[in-house]
């Protein structure tokens, strides 16, 4: 039985890796800073959990022993603070990432999945981004994850690390109640916190050239984002891989389409608001998903009402 050790496990996404890994069988070790303060994503559920930073080579050598891959999950991942605080991004992204790969090194751990984001991609007016296409990130947060997908791809190549590097779209949903989305950036937990706060939720920019007038981004159940890591491993452990794959529904849903659909979930009008449009927000986003259905097998499953569904589940039980 192979042993992957999660880095940034005890996150959102890092939470529903490791719980699907041992469904398929794996041995997991968890290691996170817990800067989240959600012991209860892993506490009861993991046998092994190692609290401790990226920036702590020491610890990561250490906690690398008797380990066979590699998820990286952990990441400073706020756009606009990157903006505002770009030394603390590229210090922890990019430096973490680092002593993640010298760990691998010095205990000759030879498989590495990348969480990357679409956020490494130039705007552009395709109908779908491909892995292709150009990438000058608009932030901070992006720089440093192409970065790291370049250190990766170099420190893979020189000393032959299988690495898959995962560009995720935008990610919704839970499996279980516990590991439900607590980001304050993310579209649906954003809007529950406002109904929570018994305010409005908010809709930026109506003038965008698209059918309804709001921006358009493709969203993956987190389920779904789980198993495309356990394809991607599958992929490293079979033979010597260095790939980027997209993973996103290959569809678009509009913020006023995502708004009704929350409305449905909850029984009632929601009842948003429009306010400005945000600078750098382009209209339309969407992932093409066939370089992964094609090479990996993977595609996503889950509709719109089932992203939202589990995610006002995981938030009714944790309220």
């Amino acid at each position: 039985m192979n042993k992957v050790l999660v880095i940034g496990g005890a996150g959102y996404i890092g939470s529903h890796v490791a719980y699907e890994l041992l469904k398929q069988g794996y041995s997991v070790r968890i290691y996170d800073d817990f800067s989240n303060g959600l012991h209860r994503r892993v506490d009861g559920k993991f046998r092994e959990i190692v609290e401790g930073d990226i920036l702590d080579r020491e610890k990561l050598v250490e906690t690398m022993h008797g380990i066979d891959a590699v998820i990286h999950l952990a990441a400073k991942k706020a756009v606009g603070e990157s903006v505002t605080n770009p030394l603390k991004y590229y210090e922890n992204n990019v430096g973490g990432t680092l002593n993640i790969l010298a760990a691998m090194s010095v205990k000759k751990v030879k498989t590495i999945v990348f969480s990357s984001s679409a956020a490494v991609y130039s705007p552009n007016d395709k109908d779908a981004v491909e892995e292709s296409d150009a990438t000058v990130p608009l932030s901070p947060y992006g720089a440093t994850k192409l970065l790291s997908e370049q250190l990766i791809a170099s420190v893979g190549e020189a000393e032959k690390i299988s690495h898959i590097s995962l560009r995720y779209f935008n990610v919704v949903g839970s499996a279980i109640s516990e590991f439900g989305d607590n980001s304050k950036d993310n579209l649906v937990p954003k809007v529950f916190s406002a109904l929570k706060s018994g305010n409005r939720p908010e809709i930026y920019g109506e003038s965008y050239p698209t059918p309804d007038g709001s921006c358009i981004r493709d969203y993956i159940h987190v389920q779904d984002l789980a198993k495309a890591h356990i394809a991607a491993l599958k992929r490293c452990e079979s033979d010597f891989t260095s790939a980027i794959y997209n993973v996103g529904s290959g569809r678009g849903y509009s913020v006023k389409e995502m708004m009704n659909q929350i409305s449905e979930t909850l029984g009632k009008d929601i009842n948003p608001i429009l306010a400005p449009a945000r600078a750098g927000d382009s209209p339309k986003l969407i992932a093409s998903i066939e370089k992964i259905a094609r090479e990996l097998g993977w595609r996503p499953v889950a509709t719109l009402k089932e992203m939202i569904d589990s995610s006002w589940a995981a938030e009714s039980a944790n309220l």
